[in-house]
């Protein structure tokens, strides 16, 4: 082997375990939530109301949301 396959070689050794010990799996390790997303109207009435005031209009791309708690459902 000439010298640079065994500089490629010794390079692969040592970087590789390196690239794999730094992984995190936060994925798996979050809890699950409790929560979801809903639409706010009581935001967006607000919002309407005082653009209407203002003889503007409000186009909504993505309407505003609000996180509540689920119910829990278990007896």
């Amino acid at each position: 082997m000439n010298r640079f396959h065994k500089i490629a070689a010794a390079s692969l050794v040592m970087l590789l375990p390196a690239c794999a010990s730094t992984q995190k799996t936060t994925y798996h390790d979050e809890p699950a939530r409790s929560d979801t997303h809903m639409v706010d109207q009581q935001y967006i009435s607000a919002v309407e109301r005082v653009a209407r005031q203002r003889g503007t209009q409000v186009t909504w791309v993505n309407a505003p949301t609000k996180r509540t708690a689920l119910a829990n459902t278990s007896p």
